[in-house]
C-alpha cells in the first residue's frame, strides 16, 4: 500500500509479507537463545512467537507477572525450551540473577514499556511523570549492563522496541512529554551500544501502530489510524538505526549505502550538519 506516514520506501505493510516471515530459511534463528522483556503481552509476547515459528531453540521470557509470562510461554509454537522470569526490570540485583541464570545468549529483545496517562508536565505526578525513564530507559540501561558480560561472542543481537511518535512535533503529542521523551533517550542509548560494541548488531524498532495497552493508555485511536500486526525488519546496515516495521525492508536494502553513509534513522538536532552560511 501507499504509505500513510513519511516513509523512506515507497511500500508500506501493515501485515506479515514473505520478506520477513519467520520460515524463510534466512531467517531461521535454529539452535538460538532469544530472551524478550516485557514478554507478558503486546509486542513481547508477539515477538516471542514469531522468534518460536522461527525454530528459535529457547526462549527466555522476562515480564512482571508470572501468569502472563506463562500465558504467552503457552502460546508459542514450535518445540522450544521456555522459560520465564518473573522480574521487575528496573530494579538491577533481580535482573543480574535472572542473567546469571540463563547464561549465554543470542539475541536480547528490549519489549518492556511504560506511559503514563497524558497530562502537561506543570500538572503531572512527579512519581508517575518519572516511571516512563525507569521503565524505557532505565530498564534498558540495566538489560544492557548485566547482560552483555554473556552474550554470544560471533554473534549477538538486541533490538528495543520503540514508538513511531517519536519524530513528531511536540504540538502534536499533547501531554506526552515524558513518553516521547524517554523513548528518544532509548533511541540514543541504542545508538551508543551499536557504537560502543562493534560485534552486536543494536537498533530500535517501531513494531507498527499495535493496539496495545500503551497505546490505547497514549490516547491513541484505532478507528483513526493505519494499524498494523507486529512484523520485524532485518538488514545489518541498520546497524544502531531507528526503523519501522512498516518499511519495505528489500526497498530499503536497496539504499542501504546511502543509509550506511549518513545520519538518517538516528537521533538529533533537525537540520544537522548545517550548511555553511553564504
Amino acid at each position: 500500500m501507499q504509505p500513510p506516514l513519511p516513509s523512506p520506501t515507497p511500500t508500506w505493510h501493515n501485515d506479515t509479507y514473505p520478506g520477513i516471515s519467520p520460515s524463510r530459511p534466512e531467517l531461521a534463528v535454529t539452535e538460538k537463545t532469544v530472551v524478550i522483556t516485557g514478554a507478558g503481552s503486546g509486542i513481547g509476547r508477539e515477538t516471542a512467537i514469531a522468534y518460536a515459528s522461527a525454530g528459535a531453540a529457547r526462549l527466555v521470557l522476562l515480564g512482571r507477572t508470572e501468569a502472563t509470562l506463562e500465558e504467552t510461554a503457552s502460546l508459542l509454537p514450535g518445540h522450544a525450551s521456555k522459560e520465564v522470569f518473573a522480574v521487575d526490570v528496573t530494579q538491577e540485583d533481580a535482573l543480574q540473577r535472572a542473567a546469571a541464570a540463563i547464561g549465554t545468549w543470542d539475541v536480547l529483545i528490549l519489549a518492556a514499556g511504560y506511559v503514563s496517562a497524558p497530562s502537561p508536565m506543570a500538572l503531572a505526578s512527579t512519581d508517575t511523570w518519572w516511571q516512563n525513564f525507569e521503565t524505557n530507559v532505565k530498564a534498558l540501561f540495566l538489560a544492557i549492563k548485566v547482560f552483555m558480560p554473556a552474550k554470544n561472542a560471533s554473534h549477538a543481537t538486541v533490538l528495543a522496541v520503540t514508538s513511531g511518535v517519536t519524530p513528531l512535533p511536540s504540538s502534536m503529542l499533547a501531554g506526552l512529554s515524558a513518553y516521547v521523551a524517554s523513548k528518544l533517550a532509548q533511541t540514543k542509548l541504542i545508538e551508543f551500544l551499536a557504537s560502543e560494541q562493534p560485534d552486536v548488531f543494536a537498533a530500535t524498532v517501531h513494531p507498527g501502530m499495535v493496539e496495545t495497552a500503551i497505546f490505547t493508555k497514549s490516547g491513541g485511536k484505532a478507528e483513526a489510524l493505519p494499524m498494523d500486526k507486529a512484523t520485524s525488519p532485518e538488514a545489518s546496515f541498520l546497524n544502531g538505526r531507528s526503523v519501522w516495521a512498516n518499511w519495505d525492508v528489500d526497498e530499503l536494502k536497496g539504499r542501504a549505502e546511502e543509509i550506511k553513509s549518513g545520519v538518517q534513522m538516528t537521533v538529533g538536532i533537525n537540520g544537522w550538519p548545517y550548511s555553511s552560511a553564504a
